[in-house]
């Protein structure tokens, strides 16, 4: 989970407009807090990298995601930290090259209550609790919910605030998109994130998938593979994702335009990331996506962590930050 640049009661504060779409803004102090699908491709391709590296913010705060669920629904029952891929207790255990979380109702810095276990695995190599679980050159690290300790059945995390429920699920058939399209498996028939190396211990490849609900708000089937390249202390992202609003049937095609990403910063600090709203396959959208059909949205990193200029589906143009990454 990423250090969060704002902590703030969204929901009280945000229409459900703009979190069904993905696609808004929300006025805040200063710049407004990004909403936009855009920025929805964004936060899961900064968690999943960041998390790939021993000496990103992700890594060493606590090898996991959601912020944006943390900032949306601050826990105020949750007393236990959450562990970490340096935890030595008995909520981190190994088995070859597998190593298990276990969110047994616990809470980082605060935030949500997390119930859940996340394997992580490395395509080769003994892992251990207490060091990153690094499979080397060639090599590959998925990241998994699963439904127990020990499991390699693909499962879900569920987040219990103050405001709400979420719920991060890596096990559903396609991800639940509400189109039915096919979506690859990525680990163990599921889904999650998997981040490959090359010859040289470079991570030159992503693929993802989550779906991403937060109860009676929004919907989101999220996937998609990107090409990297690797250089100290950062790499370069370029492909497209796909987020489906479930809600809104309606399919978001985001194209990665060179979007970088630092080991210290799990936002993008450069390039640009282009959406374009489409009907699905299968599926007609309902009349509030219709609108949706056709447009779309540009979202620019201006190289400071945590903010960017969102081009909106509407033509206007405003300055946002960033809360979130999953």
């Amino acid at each position: 989970m990423k250090t969060i640049v704002k902590v703030t009661t969204i929901l009280s504060t945000l229409s459900v407009t703009a979190l069904l779409l993905g696609c808004g803004k929300v006025a805040d102090s200063g710049a407004s807090i990004d909403t936009s699908t855009s920025g929805v491709a964004a936060g899961v391709v900064g968690g999943a990298l960041s998390a790939s590296s021993s000496s990103g913010t992700q890594a060493r705060m606590n090898f996991q995601k959601p912020s944006l669920l943390g900032a949306m629904i601050p826990s105020a029952v949750a007393s236990n930290t959450c562990p970490t891929f340096k935890s030595t207790d008995s909520n981190c255990s190994v088995s070859g090259s597998a190593m298990w979380l276990n969110y047994a109702g616990c809470s980082f810095a605060g935030y949500a209550t997390w119930t859940g276990v996340q394997e992580i695995t490395m395509s080769s190599g003994s892992a251990a609790c207490g060091s990153f679980p690094n499979p080397g050159a060639n090599g590959t690290l998925y990241r998994q919910f699963v439904s127990a300790v020990s499991s390699n059945t693909p499962g879900s995390l569920s987040l219990v605030g103050a405001l709400d429920t979420a719920s991060v699920d890596n096990s559903s058939a396609n991800l639940s998109n509400f189109d039915g399209v096919t979506i690859s498996a990525i680990h163990n028939g599921g889904y999650g994130s998997a981040v490959s190396f090359d010859g040289a211990g470079k991570r030159n490849a992503l693929s993802i998938g989550e779906h991403i609900t937060l109860t009676g708000i929004f919907d989101h089937s999220v996937s998609g593979n990107l090409t990297l390249v690797e250089a100290t202390g950062q790499r370069t992202a370029t492909g497209t994702m796909k987020v489906y609003h479930n809600l809104m049937k309606v399919i978001a095609t985001s194209t990665f335009n060179s979007v970088v990403h630092t080991d210290m910063c799990c936002w993008p600090v450069g390039g640009s990331i282009s959406t374009v709203f489409s009907a699905g396959q299968n599926v007609s959208p309902t009349a509030l996506g219709t609108k949706l059909v056709g447009k779309s949205e540009t979202l620019s990193f201006t190289g400071a962590c945590g903010s960017g200029t969102l081009t909106a589906t509407d033509g206007s143009t405003s300055a946002v930050s960033f809360n979130r990454c999953f």
